[in-house]
C-alpha cells in the first residue's frame, strides 16, 4: 500500500494537552522574519478545548529575558486589542489568526534579539493557553528552512510518500540528497517542493536539501526510519530496570520496563541526539534492553527512550533528570551542572526530561557505618522546606549542612526533609514528584544530599524523608507509558496508575497501589533510598490514599460523605500499607515509617501496633494544631489537646509523632498576632505576650511521652502566615509562594529566648524517662486550665533520684487570672522548675494556685538542673567571664566580669526582684532581705544572666 504523508506547518498528527496548555505549534508566514517584519501567526486549535473560545490573546516575550510586551495583560481588556486573535472557520477546522510586527509590542527596541517566544491564551489564564513557542529571528543571511516534514524522528514504510517542502528568502538552486545521493534539482526558486518515495524496506535514510544562490549556500536534513518492532533477545544476566554500570566503563546497559510496547529507541548524546536504527533495543518480555559501547568513562551522557514512535521519555530510575528549567540554578548551588542539551526541546514541555548517566563514578565515601538511629518514641523531628529555610541562592543541602550546629543546639534529633526527588518546577513544595530516583537538583548535587545525610549520623540525627508515593506528575514515565491524551488521563491499560482518582484531595494521578506493578516500583523506591543515601525512614505523604477502594461518587470527589467514608476503616488499605512495611523492613529492619493517615482511630491504632513487639510498629502523624491554637489564641472552644497522648487514643504504642504545626498547618504565631484573645489589658496579640504563649503551649506538648515534631523556625516564634503572598498580602492562593526567611529572629532577645526554652523542653524529654515513658493523665475538655500529671513508671511517692521522679505541669490559657486547685501525685516537698528550682512544700494533694494569664509553671518533686538557669546561663555567640562572690552573702555581692553590668537584682521564690545599688566597678550594695535562696539578675551589653545564690 502506498501512503502520502503530508506534513504541513500546521500540527496535524497529534494535539497533546500538558497541564491544561495545549501543545500545538502555529504556523508563521512568512517564514523569514526580523523583529520589524509584519507577520501573520496561526494556531490550529481544532478539536481541542480551545476551539471553545470566542476570543483569545497573542502573549509574546523575549526568552531568557524580563521583557514583556506592553499587551501582555491578564485578565485581557480594551487595551489589549492589538493582541485579540481573529477567529475563522477554514473547512471544517478552527483556525485563530493575527498579524502583527513583532517590534510594534515591546517598549523598548528588540532589534538585536534572536528570538520571540509566544503562546495562545483565553483571555484569562483560566481559559486555557497553548504551550511556549520559541521561533527564531532571521539574521539577513542566506539561510533554507525546512518546513516539511516538521515531525521528528519520522516513521515511515516501504513505498510510502513523503512530501518535502524547503524556503529560502531568496531566489536559489536546490538539491535534494538521500543518503548522499543526488536525487531531485530545482532552480529559480523561494519554495522547493517533492514527494519522495520510500524504496528501503528496513534502516532509515538521511534526506538533505541543499540550497545555494550565487556564493551563499546553506542546508536543512531530516530523518526518517522503516517502522519495525524491537526484537527479541533475553537480557544479560542481572540486568535491570535502569542503568545498569559495567565493570568496563566504556559500556553500560540501559533498560526500561514498558509493558506491552512494540519498539525501543535509546537516543541522546552518544547518537547526537539522532534515533538511529542501530540504537532499536531488544525486546525481553516487558522489558527493553540495549548495551552501548565506545563511552568515554566520567562524562556525562544525556538520553531519553522512544516509545513505540512516539513517546519521548526520560529513564524513570535515572537518577539524575535535567529540564529546561535548569537554566534558572545558579552555579553557586549546582556548580558545573551539565546544560539541558537543546537538540532534546520540544514544543510539550512533558517530552522535555532527559536522563543522565556516567560510567566510572567516583563512589561517595561515608564517614559514618554505625549509626545508631534514636528510638521512634523518642524522635523530635524538625521538618524543613529548604525553599524556605534560606535565602535565595542558599537554599542547598550545603547551607543545611552548615545550620547543624544550630539544630543540634536545638536538640532535634531527627530531620524531616520536605520531597526532594525531582519535581516539577523549581520553587515548589515537591509534592508534584516526576522521577523518584533523582535527588532535585535545585538544592544542589547528589554528593552534597550524602554529605548531609552523613553529617547529621555524626551529629545524631537520623535524615527522615517525606515521599509522596500516593501519586505522581506528568512527566512521570509511568504515566506517560499508557496516558490518553485527549482526555489527558491514564488509559485503562495503565499497570501503575487508575485513570482517575479513587479518593478524595488527590491530586496529579492516582497511583494503583493494588497492583503488582506499583508494588514493585514502590518497593524499589523504598529500598534505593534507604541503601543508596541511608536514609533512615520516610514519612509518606496522603497514606490514607494508598487503597483501592473507589470512594468517588461525584465528579469533584469532595463531598462530605465521599470523605467521611474514605476516612472510615478500610482493610484494604491496611493490608497495603502493611505489604509496604513488610517489605521494608526485610531489608531495613529499624527503619522509620510514618504515614500522613489522618484516618479513623481504629485504623491508625492498628498500623501503630502492627509488629510492635518486635521493636517495629509504624508512626502515625496527630495533627494538634487547632486545638493548641485555639488555647494559645485564648478560646475555650475547640481546646481539647488531650489527643497529643497516644494512649488517650487508647493506642498501646507510643506511636503518635504529634505536632502543633507543620508544613500544611497555619502558624500559631500568625493566629496570635491577628486573632489573639483580650481582656483588662492583657492581648494575646501583643508580640512578648504572644511568644510566652507559644511557651506555654510548648510546655504540654514537648512533655508528653511519644514522638514529636515541630516545623521550621517554630522555636523562634515564626509568625508568617502559611497564605502569605510574595508581596506581603496574605491569600490561600498564595499557600505554595515561598515564604520570608526569618534567620535574623535569632538575634532578637525575646525570640531567642524561645529558642532556649524550647531547647531546655528537648533536653528534659530526651533525658528523664519520666517524659519519655510516664504515666500521663492531662486535662480534657475545652477548659483554658491545662494540666499534666507524670507518674513515673513504677510509681513512687518517695523518688531517690531523677530516675524516680514525677512531674506535675500546669498552665492558664485564659486571658484573666484564675484560681484553681492543681493536684499532686503526693504531698511533700516539689521544685518550683521555672522560679529556678526554688522548693515547695505542698501539705494538701490538691492545692490552691493564683495563675496569671499565661502563666505556667513545672513541679518536679526531685531537684534537678535546669538547662536554661543552672549557675551560669551563657548565650552561643559570645563567652563570659564571671565571678560571684560571696556566695553565700550578707548584704553586699562582688560581680567580677569581662562586660559592663548595667544592672544587677535579685528575685525571690514569688518572682519579686528587688534591685541592687552599684557602690564601684564590682562592688553591689543588698538591700534588706529575708534569708534563703534568690536568683541574681544581671543586665549586661547584649543578654541577661542568671545566677542563683544565698543570702544568708
Amino acid at each position: 500500500m502506498i501512503r502520502n504523508i503530508l506534513f504541513i506547518t500546521v500540527l496535524i498528527f497529534l494535539v497533546f494537552t500538558v497541564n491544561g496548555k495545549e501543545a500545538i505549534n502555529p504556523t508563521i508566514t512568512p517564514v523569514f522574519f526580523t523583529p520589524s517584519t509584519t507577520i501573520t501567526v496561526t494556531y490550529d486549535v481544532t478539536g481541542t478545548p480551545l476551539a471553545n473560545l470566542t476570543t483569545a490573546y497573542i502573549w509574546v516575550w523575549i526568552p531568557g529575558k524580563n521583557t514583556n510586551a506592553i499587551y501582555n495583560i491578564n485578565p485581557a481588556n480594551a487595551t489589549a486589542a492589538p493582541a485579540m486573535f481573529t477567529k475563522n472557520l477554514v473547512g471544517g477546522r478552527t483556525l485563530f489568526s493575527i498579524t502583527f510586527t513583532p517590534s510594534a509590542f515591546f517598549s523598548g527596541s528588540i532589534a538585536a534579539e534572536t528570538s520571540i517566544g509566544m503562546l495562545l491564551k483565553g483571555p484569562d489564564w483560566s481559559n486555557g493557553q497553548t504551550t511556549d513557542y520559541i521561533a527564531n529571528f532571521w539574521d539577513g543571511n542566506f539561510k533554507v528552512q525546512l518546513t516539511s516534514p516538521q515531525q521528528q524522528p519520522l516513521f515511515v514504510s516501504n513505498l510510502d510518500i513523503i512530501h518535502i517542502e524547503a524556503q529560502t528568502p531568496v531566489v536559489a538552486t536546490f538539491q535534494l540528497f538521500v543518503n548522499g545521493n543526488l536525487v531531485n534539482s530545482q532552480s529559480g526558486i523561494t519554495v522547493y517542493s517533492y514527494d519522495h518515495q520510500v524504496t528501503e524496506v528496513a534502516g532509515g535514510s538521511t534526506v538533505a536539501v541543499v540550497a545555494q544562490a550565487g556564493a551563499a549556500s546553506d542546508n536543512a536534513s531530516f530523518q526518517y526510519l522503516i517502522s519495525t518492532s524491537s526484537p527479541v533477545q533475553p537480557r544479560p544476566s542481572g540486568v535491570r530496570p535502569g542503568i545498569n554500570y559495567q565493570p568496563d566503563n566504556t559500556r553500560a546497559i540501559l533498560c526500561l520496563w514498558a509493558p506491552g510496547k512494540n519498539s525501543v529507541y535509546a537516543f541522546g548524546d552518544f547518537s547526537n541526539w539522532q534515533v538511529l536504527p542501530e540504537h532499536l533495543m531488544f525486546r525481553d518480555g516487558e522489558y527493553f534492553w540495549i548495551e552501548l559501547t565506545g563511552l568515554q568513562p566520567q562524562q556525562e551522557y544525556g538520553y531519553q527512550y522512544l516509545v513505540n514512535e512516539q513517546l519521548k521519555l526520560a529513564d524513570p530510575f535515572a537518577d539524575k533528570i535535567l529540564d529546561p528549567l535548569d537554566q534558572y540554578i545558579s552555579p553557586s548551588v549546582y556548580p558545573a551542572l551539565k546544560p539541558y542539551p537543546v537538540q532534546a526541546l520540544n514544543s510539550a514541555d512533558y517530552f522535555n526530561r532527559v536522563s543522565v548517566f556516567q560510567t566510572g563514578q567516583v563512589p561517595f565515601t561515608w564517614q559514618i557505618s554505625n549509626f545508631q538511629k534514636p528510638a521512634k518514641e523518642n524522635l523530635v523531628i524538625y521538618e524543613v522546606l529548604l525553599r524556605d529555610y534560606f535565602s535565595s541562592q542558599h537554599r542547598t543541602y550545603q547551607s543545611l549542612l552548615d545550620t547543624l550546629s544550630y539544630l543540634k543546639r536545638l536538640g532535634v534529633n531527627a530531620i524531616e526533609l520536605m520531597p526532594i526527588m525531582e519535581f516539577n518546577g523549581n520553587e515548589g513544595w515537591g509534592y508534584n514528584p516526576t522521577f523518584m530516583f533523582a535527588p532535585d537538583k535545585y538544592y544542589g548535587p547528589k554528593e552534597k544530599l550524602k554529605e548531609l545525610v552523613d553529617a547529621c549520623h555524626a551529629n545524631g540525627m537520623a535524615v527522615i524523608l517525606d515521599i509522596a508515593l500516593n501519586h505522581q506528575d506528568i512527566p512521570n514515565p509511568m504515566v506517560l507509558l499508557d496516558f490518553d491524551f485527549s482526555t489527558f488521563r491514564p488509559t485503562a491499560q495503565n499497570r501503575w496508575f487508575f485513570t482517575q482518582a479513587r479518593h478524595p484531595f488527590n491530586v496529579f494521578y492516582d497511583m494503583n497501589h493494588g497492583s503488582t506493578y506499583t508494588q514493585q516500583y514502590v518497593d524499589t523506591v523504598n529500598y534505593y533510598w534507604l541503601k543508596e543515601y541511608k536514609i533512615d525512614g520516610f514519612r509518606f505523604d496522603l497514606s490514607k490514599g494508598f487503597s483501592t477502594t473507589n470512594y468517588c461518587t461525584t465528579p469533584n470527589c469532595d463531598t462530605g460523605g465521599e470523605v467521611a467514608a474514605w476516612s472510615g476503616y478500610d482493610a484494604t488499605r491496611i493490608a497495603l500499607l502493611k505489604r509496604m512495611a513488610d517489605k521494608i523492613w526485610s531489608h531495613s529492619p529499624d527503619a522509620y515509617i510514618i504515614l500522613e493517615h489522618l484516618g479513623s482511630n481504629t485504623e491508625e491504632k492498628e498500623l501503630a501496633e502492627y509488629r510492635y513487639s518486635e521493636g517495629k510498629g509504624m508512626l502515625l502523624w496527630g495533627n494538634m494544631n487547632h486545638a493548641y491554637s485555639q488555647i494559645s489564641m485564648g478560646y475555650g472552644s475547640d481546646a481539647d489537646i488531650s489527643g497529643v497522648y497516644y494512649k488517650n487514643r487508647s493506642w498501646e504504642t507510643p506511636g503518635l509523632v504529634a505536632y502543633m504545626e507543620s508544613h500544611d498547618e497555619e502558624r500559631i504565631m500568625y493566629r496570635n498576632l491577628t486573632n489573639g484573645n483580650s481582656a483588662s489589658g492583657y492581648s494575646v496579640r501583643n508580640l512578648s505576650t504572644a511568644l510566652n504563649r507559644i511557651k506555654a503551649a510548648s510546655l504540654l506538648f514537648y512533655t508528653v511521652p511519644g514522638p514529636k515534631m515541630l516545623w521550621q523556625f517554630g522555636e523562634l516564634g515564626y509568625d508568617f502566615s502559611i497564605n502569605q503572598c510574595v508581596g506581603g498580602s496574605v491569600s490561600s492562593n498564595c499557600r505554595l509562594d515561598p515564604k520570608p526567611v526569618v534567620w535574623d529572629y535569632y538575634n532578637q532577645p525575646s525570640r531567642q529566648s524561645l529558642f532556649y526554652y524550647t531547647a531546655d523542653l528537648i533536653r528534659l524529654k530526651k533525658t528523664y524517662d519520666v517524659f519519655q515513658s510516664g504515666n500521663l493523665l492531662m486535662t480534657t475538655g475545652n477548659s483554658l486550665v491545662k494540666q499534666i500529671i507524670l507518674r513515673n513508671e513504677p510509681y513512687t511517692a518517695a523518688p531517690t533520684s531523677a530516675d524516680d521522679m514525677n512531674v506535675v505541669i500546669v498552665a492558664n490559657f485564659d486571658v484573666v487570672p484564675v484560681t484553681t486547685n492543681i493536684s499532686f501525685p503526693h504531698t511533700g516537698v516539689w521544685f518550683d522548675y521555672y522560679s529556678y528550682g526554688m522548693p515547695i512544700t505542698i501539705s494538701s494533694t490538691s492545692t490552691s494556685f493564683t495563675l496569671a494569664p499565661g502563666q505556667y509553671r513545672l513541679f518536679t518533686d526531685v531537684e534537678i538542673e535546669n538547662g536554661i538557669v543552672t549557675g551560669i546561663d551563657r548565650t552561643a555567640w559570645e563567652p563570659l567571664v564571671l565571678d560571684v562572690f560571696p556566695n553565700p552573702f550578707i548584704n553586699r555581692l562582688n560581680l567580677k566580669t569581662d562586660m559592663l553590668v548595667d544592672k544587677a537584682c535579685l528575685i525571690n521564690i514569688t518572682g519579686t526582684r528587688f534591685c541592687l545599688t552599684k557602690i564601684s566597678d564590682t562592688e553591689w550594695l543588698v538591700p534588706a532581705l529575708a534569708g534563703g535562696v534568690y536568683i541574681l539578675e544581671l543586665g549586661l551589653r547584649n543578654r541577661i544572666v542568671h545566677v542563683k545564690v544565698v543570702k544568708e
